[in-house]
């Protein structure tokens, strides 16, 4: 079993965008890694379903029937259509919700947001 460059970089990259996401403070950068995150998923699954000498699965021929090891498996790639449609909703309602928390709070840091809430909340309080 080789394996190759195209193998191993979604599996990097989406360590690196892992690391990404649990050290910033910006909300904005939170979501562009998550969104890498969902493309190395989606990257590294279309890559298990296709490989070099596999065919499509669509079937003209019936001699390739005798052979179904060299016909490629179509679940991984109807599945990835679905992981892009969740992944594209995601990110819609992470904008979404970043933009009435900046609405309300007029920052776009997580550490200032805290204190804000944290303020506001001592504020009622008192």
């Amino acid at each position: 079993m080789d394996i190759h460059l195209l193998d191993i970089f979604p599996i990097i990259l989406f360590f690196i965008s892992f690391y990404g996401l649990i050290t910033t403070s910006n909300i904005i950068k939170t979501i562009v890694f998550i969104m890498i995150m969902q493309t190395s998923v989606i990257m590294f699954w279309l890559g298990v379903g296709s490989r070099i000498g596999i065919i499509p699965p669509i079937i003209g021929d019936i001699a390739y029937l005798e052979y179904p090891d060299v016909i490629a498996d179509p679940l991984p790639q109807a599945l990835m259509l679905t992981a892009i449609i969740i992944g594209i909703a995601v990110t819609a309602i992470n904008i979404t919700m970043l933009n009435a928390l900046f609405k309300r709070h007029r920052t776009v840091n997580w550490q200032a947001m805290r204190e804000r809430v944290k303020s506001e909340n001592n504020q009622y309080e008192s």
